[in-house]
């Protein structure tokens, strides 16, 4: 089966997050080195990329079990590395908001304590950001998703919040190359 990968024509703004994998990262061995917050640490996560490791096996796992149900392609490796970055990256909002108060998100933005889950994949509130992730990228299987109302409010709203950790991990990218 083929496996799917986003296309998209250039921006004004490269879209660096589009054809990242963790390989390609400049800040690898930083990520791999850095602890996460010891309230996150658990058996298996301990640092940022153990924390992006894990959302990238778990959005495979839970592609892959997908696929069965509907035929759904799998996605280009990449795609689930790019998942893992973004919720490191939206770890990091929450660790650093402190920093943040003075900005028009420092309000969405959820306190670290609220987030604990985040170093723990595995639920199925968790297969919410894997949704997220799936029609961001206009996965064909998750372009029209089917909602019950509160779904739909939680959904908005790790929605915007997963958009801005999606802008920051951009522009930190975009550093990397610079």
């Amino acid at each position: 089966m083929e496996e799917y990968r986003l296309q998209i024509d250039k921006t004004a703004k490269p879209l660096m997050i589009i054809d990242y994998t963790f390989g390609g990262d400049r800040a690898l061995e930083l990520i791999k080195s850095t602890n996460l917050p010891t309230a996150l640490q658990n058996a298996k996560v301990k640092t940022e990329f153990d924390l992006a490791h894990a959302w990238s096996d778990f959005s495979r796992k839970y592609l892959e079990s997908t696929k069965e149900i509907a035929g759904t392609p799998l996605c280009w490796s990449g795609h689930y590395d790019q998942l893992g970055r973004v919720m490191l990256e939206m770890m990091r909002l929450s660790r650093d908001k402190q920093e943040m108060v003075d900005t028009e998100v420092y309000e969405i933005i959820p306190h670290l304590e609220e987030i604990s889950f985040v170093s723990r994949p595995a639920t199925l509130e968790d297969k919410m950001f894997c949704r997220i992730w799936l029609s961001l990228i206009r996965h064909p299987a998750f372009i029209e998703m089917e909602l019950d109302e509160d779904e739909l409010a939680a959904f908005n709203y790790w929605q915007g919040l997963f958009t801005i950790a999606l802008g920051k991990t951009n522009t930190e990218l975009l550093k990397q190359t610079a």
